[in-house]
């Protein structure tokens, strides 16, 4: 019986840069907010990752028709591993953020050979956590000049096209500090209604009725 192809190749990408993506959304996860649906798709797209940085870029495209790896496919990494490296992706990532170096110190090797007539290198490691982390940075230092720190919260990622922030909740942020900063009598208005539309909530009173927003001052003897 012919396994049908998995979608996970085409979900984590077969190119440097959808690599990048893939990986930068996969240690920003936080495993607690995970349902066991979506904790399974990360599961399999961190296999499929990993076999893919391992796969030479010529042949990767012929991995769209191979069959979804599975737990008891040889090789792969475990439930556990995977998010242990989630955990320590997630902490390298956020020294990036904090402007700070991550050292990646990977226990591999690398080897050549031949095989028909043509040259091929690979990389060897005592485990496959530890070939994750350098095929981790492989994927960094490969589209490394396609990643960017939103200017508003520091956090990695890949632009689409003139794309500017992280995400349209950091281009929004952005733009609305700006506007209170150079409208300034305006904003101070816009606070006061707030203001005065919680307090009316609070009370019970009508929308419509004025809350006057004062100084309180002692009673007169």
């Amino acid at each position: 019986m012919i396994k049908a192809a998995s979608d996970a190749y085409a979900r984590v990408g077969l190119t440097a840069e959808q690599n990048l993506r893939w990986l930068l959304r996969f240690g920003d996860l936080d495993r607690e907010d995970l349902s066991p649906a979506e904790h399974a798709k990360w599961v399999q797209e961190a296999r499929t990752f990993m076999l893919i940085q391992e796969t030479d870029p010529g042949f990767r495209p012929r991995l769209r028709s191979w069959p979804a790896l599975r737990d008891d496919t040889p090789g792969v990494l475990t439930v556990p591993e995977i998010w242990r490296l989630q955990r320590w992706l997630r902490q390298g990532l956020g020294l990036l953020r904090q402007g700070k170096k991550w050292g990646i110190v990977p226990k591999i090797r690398y080897e050549m050979d031949v095989h028909h007539a043509m040259f091929w290198a690979r990389l060897k490691a005592n485990s496959r956590v530890e070939l994750f982390k350098a095929l981790v940075y492989d994927a960094l230092r490969d589209a490394r000049f396609n990643l960017r720190l939103c200017p508003e919260c520091s956090r990695p990622f890949v632009p689409v096209k003139r794309q500017a922030y992280c995400s349209v909740g950091c281009s929004q942020a952005t733009r609305t500090r700006k506007w209170r900063k150079s409208h300034p009598e305006k904003n101070r208005e816009i606070r006061r209604q707030q203001y005065q539309r919680l307090m009316a909530a609070k009370l019970g009173t009508s929308k419509y009725a004025k809350v006057r927003v004062g100084m309180s001052h002692p009673p007169h003897n």
